[in-house]
Formats: C-alpha cells, sequence, structure tokens
C-alpha cells in the first residue's frame, strides 16, 4: 500500500492516533507528508512506516519521498 493512500483512507481518530504514534501532528501529516512537499528526517521516515502496523511498508515510504526508484521489470 502507498504511504498516500494509507493516510487518506484513516478516519480522523484513527489519523490523530498514527500521527502521535509518528511523533508528528495531523497538519504535518496532512500537508507536508501526503503531498510530500518536505522531506522528512530519517526517525520520522521510519516512524511513518513502522507506525502503520505493517500496512506500509519502508520502501513504500522511500517511493513516496522518491528516494528510491521503481522496481526494474524483468524483460
Amino acid at each position: 500500500m502507498t504511504l498516500k493512500d494509507f493516510i487518506k483512507g484513516l478516519d480522523a481518530q484513527a489519523l490523530e492516533a498514527y500521527a502521535a504514534a509518528c511523533n508528528t501532528t495531523v497538519n504535518y501529516l496532512t500537508t507536508h507528508i501526503l503531498y510530500a512537499t518536505k522531506e522528512p528526517s530519517v526517525r520520522l521516515m521510519k516512524s511513518l512506516a513502522q507506525q502503520s502496523g505493517g500496512a506500509v511498508a519502508m520502501q513504500d515510504v522511500l517511493l513516496h519521498y522518491g528516494l528510491l526508484g521503481p522496481e526494474p521489470v524483468a524483460a
């Protein structure tokens, strides 16, 4: 699952809990993280993956920020 889809799929209560678990705010999640307008710290990127309960892998977070290219397709 993409980080963007995960965040968009959370209701208000779950979004608040996820933000708190990641040590950030709902506003920061829905503004800067959702649209990748600011690159977060490594600590926050790890938290985004870990606190998703397995829904978002670290690879998904890195892809969201363009820090990892997509897997090459075998010919």
